[in-house]
């Protein structure tokens, strides 16, 4: 484990739940001065514990879902695995990229509006690499819980942030997706900052902020921690159920653990994928047991995996619609 103290776990633990509290705000919740808050998150960012900020947003509402892909290969040399990660990393509406090892040797996440943007990175996908795909399954990504991270310190909270199924229209304009493409990779920028970017007043930037909270489209602002440096192994468990009702209950088994921080509600190969980020092997296989243990008789099946790279993540819903060039992110 890193070498962190019990107010450095803190920060990031009240940042996660909030990661555009200020300075001051933060020290008075933690009973410290500002000085010394501000020099530890300097810290933590300087030393590589935290990559940043990103802000979660209602992608439904906004008319985005997912599709999720998982590859198995055969027949595949390391080089043209390389390629292969490659090649997907660079199309369009890959919103998210991993190798793993496991049953599967790879995933990812394909923003869609319709099911032509499947078929449209799909078939060309198919046609240079389909004799290197032994098995693929998809499945359709219904409502993302993003838990709050507790996995240094535990804290006196328990949040579940995450959107609805139906789909909504919801209008952006211009302003709101330039504000939003700042906000999804640095949710911690100043308002003056932001405007500045943004090209608008600060004014400007407060009252939409504001609104896009109010209506339910910025969900939380929150943080993204270097599992590596954390000294913290990244598993997802996939599975499939018998009953579909308990997913909640197995959802809070998982969350309950203060090791999961993304749990994935689908319809397809399986019902439900939980991420998870634990010590070693031994503290994983505790984890699996008691939900075995737990639900036994209302999964069919399940497979563990760990992730070994992440290639692309992209937090901006809306990003391919804008004209520029997207950037994208690796958490």
């Amino acid at each position: 484990m890193p070498d962190l103290d019990l107010l450095d776990r803190k920060i990031l633990y009240e940042l996660d739940l909030n990661a555009r509290a200020s300075a001051s705000q933060l020290a008075k919740k933690l009973r410290r001065s500002k000085e010394t808050v501000n020099f530890r998150l300097k810290h933590l960012l300087e030393e590589g514990y935290l990559k940043g900020f990103y802000t979660v947003f209602n992608t439904s509402k906004l008319g985005w879902f997912y599709y999720k892909i998982y590859f198995k290969f055969k027949d595949i040399t390391p080089q043209k695995e390389k390629e292969l990660f490659e090649y997907i990393a660079k199309q369009p509406k890959i919103a998210y990229l991993a190798s793993m090892e496991g049953h599967y040797d790879g995933v990812c996440l394909i923003m869609s509006r319709s099911s032509q943007d499947l078929v449209d990175f799909l078939y060309p996908f198919m046609n240079p690499y389909g004799n290197f795909v032994q098995e693929k399954q998809l499945v359709t990504l219904l409502t993302t819980h993003r838990l709050n991270q507790k996995f240094l310190h535990s804290g006196g909270e328990t949040k579940d942030w995450h959107y609805p199924i139906e789909m909504g229209g919801y209008g952006l304009d211009d302003v709101d997706k330039e504000i939003m493409q700042i906000l999804s990779t640095n949710a911690r920028m100043p308002l003056v900052e932001i405007a500045k970017k943004a090209g608008v007043d600060v004014k400007v930037v407060k009252y939409r902020m504001k609104k896009l909270e109010k209506d339910g489209i910025i969900i939380a602002y929150v943080t993204s921690p270097n599992f590596g440096k954390l000294g913290l192994q990244f598993a997802q468990i996939n599975i499939s159920l018998k009953e579909l009702n308990a997913i909640k209950s197995i959802i809070s088994y998982f969350d309950s653990t203060n090791r999961c921080l993304f749990a994935l509600e689908m319809v397809g190969a399986y019902d439900l994928a939980v991420e998870l980020h634990v010590e070693g092997n031994e503290q994983l296989n505790r984890i699996i047991d008691g939900f075995r243990e737990k639900f036994v008789g209302k999964y069919a099946d399940y497979d563990v995996s760990t992730i070994t790279k992440e290639y692309v993540v992209v937090w901006a819903p809306f990003a391919w619609e804008k004209k520029d060039v997207i950037k994208k992110k690796v958490r």
